[in-house]
């Protein structure tokens, strides 16, 4: 047996195999984080789980468009992590349903209702309860704010007297109604409270004077028009007659988190994969306060449990010093923020310094809802409800904690203080995400300056998809003014996208035709170099997407790459005609798809290789209900093709036919949402596209309109030309003879004038200048020639 040689040996054996040098650098994510004001590179602690806690809704009332700001950003930001960058995102957000604000809404809407219920009619003492509301509103909101007093009208005006005399100075005086604006923003809405509230009581008064208060209508129409000034006033005064407080704020809380969580899902926001709310967690929010008190960063005073910021600031860690007012340091003496985080139902009753407080609150007032603790009965602060939750669910620490800026001091960094010193640790959070302000048409949104629009309103005016759009051209973290250029802008990314410029249709219809039409079979492989330069397009738009997307979630980059590749796409349309080929149009459409269904744009069902974000309602479905969605389109044909024999068997002229089908291309298929592009077809025919019918119909309209508006403006054109045709030919009136005699000309202007009526001598009996003859001469020429075409009109019947 032979033996393998040295040059066999080295033929057998695996040959060297060389790491590959990447030719472009790989984007990293990183993320605005507000601790540090900078974009930091994102690393989740367990690997490609991220733990994230939003802060949710203090239910109290509608939902707005600030809450859409927030969670349709946040919604965004989140898919861009689960759907695009492939992490496991564990979302926690928590329902806020103990507060000072719920309770005051609470027993003010409680007690307006039992007023109602308890009052068959009206009465003097109700009359009376609702002015002496009036004048306590008036005196704490209006006279209170006023720099200096305005006088009441007389000794004996009522507060009702004196609040004409304060709305008349606003209305007459634009100096005055521009400073208190100025000085008070709520001013403008303190104004309408009280204009309603008056207007209310006066129709009130008229109505028991004249005996036409005996209804509970008018009970009614009373307690509700006065609600603004009468809630507040119930609620000081009758507060200890509601038996069971928790109750009544629970019952206010859980029909607004309906509401919220409703308007959610019209917004397609996916929900938490956990929710927390305060009221089911005060058990745990007792002991985590007593272990901050134990570890000596809190005390008791006025049966209230303080945070102690001067205690905790500096205080020694495990190898490191605790730090206050980690994201906003410059605010930490802020009286203003500090008093607003507190709540308007609590005092200050035990604590030591401005910057404490509160974790846990002593019940102070009736009314009020309170659970049981060891330092009395109370209920949770408003900072420490996060904190509590949060560790319940996550633990110790978090990848990423959200919500909107204007929560940064004191509420976030009071929430980091305060579990920082419960476990002990140095960072609870390691990216805090805080979304920008919203403002409507450059203000504050407000319904003092009735700019306020609830989710409800908007969703009205505009789709869930426009709105989602409308966010995604800001950056998450940027204010952002929602206003009507932004949405026109909207409506423009929108319509090129899908319907306008035909992006979606386009291509549908040529996949379409491409699959009526079977492979290619000439032989040729059909990709040259404007399918090379588009796939080359296609690519680099990948690489500029994800670097958009690692800048931070930078949707409005990522979005303007989308729409340059949807440029790319039409221009390769153009450029290929029928000669296109529809694969690699085919892989660029899949993708644009597949991102902006990741973006949350996408509605009704997805199937993997689809094109186009869909449409609501369109999950399909078969049997009876595919017939009845036949139906429309089997009935439209029917009646073209009766309509064609009857022209055919009448002997109509091809012209006929061909109205017939115009009219049927323009009218009955664009009611069906299909759209004809005649001649663009690959054999020469029609290309079809599948269009919103609403878009095709208001295509229409506008072609229509257009078309209206040329037609009126060409007749608009013409008149204007025969009227200055006629106006030309009512010149030539007046004989030339009689042209330069009165009433033509002032009289005595001429004395004299020869056999044509030409003047020879003016006004004193002179000859006429020789220069004022040839003038004259001229002119009684033209208006022989006008007059000449003046008679022939007229033989003509003045036409």
């Amino acid at each position: 047996m032979s033996v393998p040689s040295d040059a066999a040996k080295a033929s057998s054996a695996q040959p060297e195999w060389y790491k590959p040098t990447p030719e472009a650098e790989e984007p990293v994510l990183k993320v605005y984080n507000s601790l540090t004001r900078s974009k930091d590179i994102f690393v989740p602690k367990k690997g490609r789980q991220v733990d994230w806690y939003n802060c949710g809704p203090t239910v109290y009332d509608a939902s707005h468009m600030g809450h859409a700001r927030n969670y349709l950003t946040q919604d965004i930001v989140r898919r861009i992590l689960r759907d695009y960058f492939g992490y496991d995102v564990n979302f926690v957000m928590n329902v806020t349903d103990i507060d000072d604000k719920i309770i005051l809404r609470a027993r003010e809407s409680h007690l307006l209702s039992e007023t109602i219920a308890s009052h068959p009619s009206l009465t003097p003492d109700l009359l009376s309860t609702s002015h002496s509301a009036f004048s306590a509103y008036f005196s704490r909101r209006v006279l209170k704010s006023l720099p200096t007093p305005i006088p009441a009208p007389g000794p004996n005006a009522t507060a009702l007297d004196h609040f004409s005399a304060v709305i008349a100075k606003d209305a007459a005086d634009a100096e005055f109604a521009r400073s208190m604006r100025d000085r008070e923003e709520k001013w403008g809405m303190y104004l309408s409270s009280l204009a309603k509230s008056r207007d209310a009581i006066l129709t009130a008064e008229k109505r028991l004077e004249g005996g036409q208060g005996q209804t509970a209508e008018a009970v009614q129409d009373l307690v509700e028009g006065a609600s603004d000034v009468l809630g507040p006033w119930l609620g000081e005064t009758l507060a200890d007659t509601i038996a069971d407080p928790i109750s009544v704020s629970r019952t206010l809380a859980s029909h607004w988190e309906n509401k919220f969580f409703e308007d959610m899902v019209r917004l397609r926001v996916l929900p938490p994969d956990t929710i927390t709310r305060v009221s089911e967690y005060v058990p745990e929010i007792v002991s985590f306060v007593q272990k901050i008190v134990d570890n000596g960063f809190a005390y008791e005073g006025g049966g209230s449990i303080w945070f102690d910021v001067g205690k905790f600031e500096g205080a020694e860690g495990d190898g490191f010093r605790h730090e206050y007012a980690k994201l906003q340091p410059g605010n930490k003496g802020n009286k203003k923020l500090l008093d607003e985080g507190e709540g308007a139902l609590t005092g200050s009753l035990g604590k030591k310094q401005p910057a404490d407080f509160a974790l846990w609150k002593a019940k102070s007032k009736p009314g009020e809802p309170a659970w049981p603790s060891p330092w009395g009965e109370g209920r949770p602060g408003w900072h420490i409800e996060c904190s509590v939750m949060a560790s319940e669910v996550l633990g110790r620490s978090m990848d990423i904690h959200s919500g909107g800026v204007d929560l940064m001091f004191p509420h976030h960094d009071n929430e980091l203080a305060q579990s920082e010193a419960y476990h002990g640790c140095r960072q609870w959070v390691n990216y805090f995400l805080h979304t920008g302000h919203l403002h409507i048409e450059g203000l504050k949104m407000s319904k003092s300056l009735k700019n306020f629009i609830t989710i409800d309103d908007a969703l009205r005016d505009y789709s869930a998809r426009q709105l989602r759009l409308a966010f995604m051209l800001q950056t998450w973290n940027a204010k952002m003014d929602f206003k009507r250029d932004l949405i026109v802008d909207v409506k423009t990314k929108e319509e090129t996208i899908d319907a306008s410029l035909n992006f979606f249709a386009n291509v549908k219809a040529r996949l379409s035709e491409a699959a009526a039409k079977g492979p290619n079979a000439d032989g040729k492989h059909h990709f040259d170099e404007p399918e090379k330069a588009l796939l080359e397009d296609y690519h680099r738009a990948q690489a500029e997407f994800r670097a958009a997307l690692c800048d931070s979630f930078n949707t409005p980059v990522a979005l303007g790459v989308i729409m340059d590749l949807i440029g790319k796409v039409n221009q390769y349309f153009s450029a290929r005609g029928r000669d296109l080929n529809v694969e690699p149009v085919r892989v660029v459409a899949e993708w644009i798809t597949r991102m902006l269904r990741m973006f949350g744009l996408g509605e009704g069902a997805y199937t993997e290789g689809s094109v186009g974000w869909g449409k609501a309602g369109e999950e399909g479905s078969g049997g009876a209900d595919f017939e009845a969605q036949l139906d429309k389109y089997i009935r439209a044909l029917s009646s073209f093709r009766d309509d064609v024999r009857r022209i055919a068997i009448a002997g109509g002229s091809n012209k006929d036919i061909l109205t017939l089908c115009d009219r049927f291309r323009d009218v009955d298929l664009f009611n069906l949402g299909v759209q004809l592009d005649d001649g663009q077809g690959a054999d020469g025919g029609a290309l079809y596209k599948l269009v919103d019918p609403a878009v095709l119909i208001r295509q229409r309209e506008e072609k229509a309109q257009i078309a209206a508006d040329k037609a009126a403006k060409k007749a608009a054109t013409a008149a204007a030309a025969e009227a200055k045709r006629i106006a030309a030919l009512e010149k030539g009136r007046i004989p030339p003879r009689e042209l330069f005699r009165p009433p033509n000309v002032p009289e005595g202007l001429y004395t004299q004038w020869d056999d044509n009526g030409v003047p020879t001598h003016d006004a004193e009996g002179k000859e006429v200048s020789k220069g004022l003859g040839k003038k004259c001469a001229k002119e009684w020429k033209a208006q022989e020639a006008a007059h000449a075409k003046y008679l022939e009109w007229q033989k003509e019947g003045g036409k």
